[in-house]
């Protein structure tokens, strides 16, 4: 049988994500909802950069591969300094951080979310940690961080924004292969096609159904790339029937599997 997916996501970013769903005859389309651009003002992101090469933090946490790509451009080659430690929330995070940034995470937890972060990550007392994000972040790190004995400077590292965005898009990519690609006013329109649905931020789940709605075809299943998408869906009204075990392309891949495989119920109680 043939199964169709939309996932809601860059099509640069979701390509790993479509070669997967193809090793299991997933044939698939992409939609971006959201967009991310620079800040109006960099003047603070300018600030920080200079503190960061200029040794004044301890730590430099970094939560997702645009606040990584945000410093890749801010940098503009000068390296940070050796004695910096650097906090990544998980495996594509890091994967980022070695390829622009030229540094490998200290710490990366196995539970990949603020909450494993601040269950594995315990930096020293007195320290001084740069914490760049996104204008959306969920506030649970910086809430854990603020209990501790350190401090913590945030600045906002970049927006999010309804696709297609007026403002300085942060990537710029292009898929590297032919994909099969949706503008956002098309998605509703297509849902009665798609076995599967793929929500990759909670900022998407909420634009979905500013463009869709909350309901969906009986026969359409959804996956969240992870636990605060999924609490993002729930609290749209949408139903969520699988969350990836990693928020990778191959953690998709196998919630997809496990979805198709047992139709969407026995992996739904398995992931919650």
């Amino acid at each position: 049988m043939a199964y169709h997916a939309l996932i809601l996501r860059n099509p640069a970013r979701a390509e790993a994500t479509v070669h997967e769903f193809g090793k299991l005859g997933i044939t698939s389309w992409c939609a971006q909802l959201i967009e991310t651009i620079w800040p109006r003002d960099r003047e603070a992101l300018d600030r920080m950069a200079s503190r960061l090469v200029g040794g004044q933090y301890s730590w430099l946490v970094l939560t997702s591969v645009s606040t990584v790509q945000v410093l890749g451009q801010l940098l503009a080659g000068r390296p940070l300094p050796p004695q910096l430690r650097i906090a990544s929330v998980g495996e594509k995070t890091s994967q980022a951080i070695a390829a622009t940034l030229g540094r490998k995470a200290d710490v990366q937890p196995q539970l990949q979310s603020a909450a494993g972060m601040l269950q594995q990550w315990h930096p020293e007392p007195g320290a001084r940690i740069c914490y760049p994000h996104g204008d959306l972040a969920s506030p649970a790190l910086a809430d854990g961080l603020a209990r501790q004995p350190v401090t913590v400077d945030e600045v906002i590292a970049y927006q999010n924004v309804n696709a297609p965005a007026s403002g300085t898009v942060l990537d710029g990519s292009t898929a590297k292969g032919a994909l099969n690609i949706l503008p956002p006013g098309a998605i509703g329109g297509k849902l009665v096609e798609m076995d599967l649905v793929v929500f990759s931020a909670p900022s998407v789940a909420r634009r979905f159904t500013q463009l869709a709605g909350d309901w969906l075809p009986p026969s359409v299943h959804t996956i969240a790339i992870g636990a605060p998408t999924a609490k993002a869906m729930a609290e749209a009204g949408l139903p969520v029937h699988a969350i990836a075990a990693e928020p990778t392309p191959q953690g998709l891949a196998r919630a997809a599997k496990d979805l198709l495989q047992l139709d969407g119920i026995a992996a739904a109680e398995e992931t919650k």
